[in-house]
């Protein structure tokens, strides 16, 4: 999804002229917000696949209302923080998956800590597999910041949403640094040049944000980037929940 957020503010800037009949994202998290501006970008709906290294899992139909998971050849467990199993329609907190197919290197019950939510209700495609309604990310991307009431409070990557909105916003990655959220950005062509306030106006509304979700006194600070780090596969991690992590240093190198 964030390589296909390039190609997209490519589309609307105008150095770009594709007219795809299909486009499928695959290995990140995509949010609503990314999917209303690759649709507005290239004219069609992106479909949304679920896997990774270890396989492929799922992916949406033509109705885009869920994922379908493959269960001819993946058996798929959704489970709590106990390990117990969750019931459709509630969230879990990881799941363990079993790839009937690869006869190379059995995978039994392999452990992914994405937090996904099974929908019990038929698809209007008339595919009997189960879907996975929502995928809210991994569990190790959530973050953990003081509450008001004095307890703590999960935030969710896709509670950043905010910024896949901003067309002046090209990537982002959000560190957290005890309780100081580092928020990274890469800015558009639009935005390149200048002191234009953006950095500012992002941290406002992050805050704000933040403040509606019961968050005790958000302290949050936007950098501007000229690239952030990605792993070897091309994958750009947007949250960074270890308080511990320093990547800041070395994202602009």
């Amino acid at each position: 999804p964030s390589v296909a957020m390039w190609l997209a503010g490519e589309q609307q800037a105008g150095r770009l002229r594709l007219a795809p009949q299909m486009l499928v994202t695959i290995a990140e998290l995509r949010t609503p917000e990314m999917t209303r501006r690759l649709q507005d970008a290239f004219g069609v709906r992106p479909f949304d696949a679920y896997g990774c290294t270890e396989g492929l899992w799922g992916s949406e139909c033509e109705h885009h209302q869920g994922i379908h998971l493959f269960e001819d050849t993946t058996l798929v467990e959704n489970l709590d923080r106990d390990g117990q199993p969750v019931a459709a329609g509630q969230p879990g907190a990881r799941l363990l998956v079993t790839n009937l197919y690869n006869r190379v290197q059995p995978l039994l019950r392999l452990e992914v800590t994405d937090l996904v939510t099974l929908d019990p209700d038929p698809c209007p495609c008339g595919r009997t597999l189960v879907r996975a309604s929502a995928i809210h990310g991994r569990s190790d991307d959530v973050l953990s910041l003081p509450a008001r009431d004095g307890g703590r409070v999960s935030v969710h990557p896709l509670q950043f949403g905010l910024l896949t909105r901003d067309p002046r916003v090209r990537e982002f990655q959000v560190v957290q640094d005890g309780p100081i959220l580092r928020v990274l950005i890469v800015p558009s062509h639009a935005a390149a040049a200048g002191n234009d306030g953006l950095e500012p106006r992002l941290g406002r509304a992050i805050a704000q944000q933040l403040l509606g979700l019961g968050v005790q006194d958000p302290q949050v600070t936007v950098e501007r980037r000229p690239k952030l780090p990605r792993s070897a596969g091309g994958k750009l991690k947007l949250v960074i929940a270890d308080p511990t992590a320093r990547p800041v240093h070395t994202s602009a190198r």
